[in-house]
């Protein structure tokens, strides 16, 4: 009889488990992966459901652990995340809802290079406007990722700059972008070792219309900001998002692309939306 009463008695706690991602048996919580030094970061601590923060140093190795269950879901740029389930072929994965918040994408320089900056604003409105941008970015995404967005320059009254950050660069003959160079499609290396993506075909048009060489410099990204107030390098153009904190230490050019946080999970988890975390 006890045998039988044990055995009645796991199979329906087995049960029970089954009911609901939600159920005694994840009463645990969520773990959910993001790459190091992003603001994805931030986000997912704010979710009471989840449990442990995992990090990683690119999205390949979030969605391997991803689709090997080792966590619950992903959060990571919305176009990254479906060029890196694309590139990687990762079965079994969806994109669970709306984009978690929207972050505007554009050059960092440092405060005191107001004439550096009015200059690439004025090469990525030229890129704009001559289609240029829109080429690249049909390359990389199949559209046009700026049509239909709410385009707003990051300095809406912009003074005409009298410093000589922008006579600098051109006396150097080039212009040295950083970025962490393991971030596809925006900049990555290639097997062949040569550095491409969206992020360096865009600083390339830019340096061009300043008439300069493109130099780009690849770092690691928790320090890049250090680097680029220390002067080694003249810009950060490495999908870095505009942020109040950002903005106490450094200046920022317009836009030139809006990124989403995304959440991702197994086609199989009842995870609908980011709300089913909260």
């Amino acid at each position: 009889m006890k045998s039988r009463f044990f055995k009645v008695l796991c199979t329906l706690l087995v049960g029970i488990c089954m009911v609901s991602t939600f159920s005694a048996c994840q009463s645990n919580g969520f773990r959910v992966g993001v790459v190091t030094g992003t603001t994805f970061e931030e986000k997912a601590k704010e979710y009471s459901k989840v449990k442990e923060v995992m990090l990683y140093k690119d999205d390949n190795l979030t969605l391997q652990e991803l689709v090997n269950k080792r966590i619950d879901g992903v959060i990571t740029d919305r176009l990254v995340g479906l060029y890196g389930i694309k590139q990687g072929n990762f079965k079994g994965l969806r994109l669970a809802g709306d984009f978690i918040y929207k972050e505007t994408i554009a050059v960092a320089v440092r405060q005191e290079d107001d004439a550096l900056r009015q200059a690439i604003n004025s090469a990525l409105e030229n890129m704009i406007s001559d289609g240029t941008y829109k080429t690249i970015s049909e390359r990389y995404f199949g559209r046009n990722i700026l049509e239909g967005v709410d385009y707003q320059k990051t300095v809406s009254k912009d003074v005409p700059a009298k410093d000589s950050s922008l006579e600098r660069v051109k006396k150097a003959g080039k212009i040295r972008f950083a970025m962490s160079g393991g971030y596809p499609p925006f900049n990555y290396f290639t097997a062949n070792d040569a550095l491409v993506g969206f992020d360096v075909e865009i600083g390339k048009g830019v340096a061009k219309r300043l008439g300069v060489q493109y130099e780009p410099v690849t770092t690691d990204w928790s320090g890049i900001l250090e680097g680029l107030r220390s002067g080694r390098y003249d810009g950060i153009f490495g999908s870095m998002a505009v942020t109040t904190k950002r903005l106490e230490v450094v200046d920022f050019t317009d836009p030139y692309y809006y990124s989403g946080a995304q959440l991702i999970v197994r086609e199989d988890s009842k995870v609908k939306s980011p709300d089913d975390l909260k």
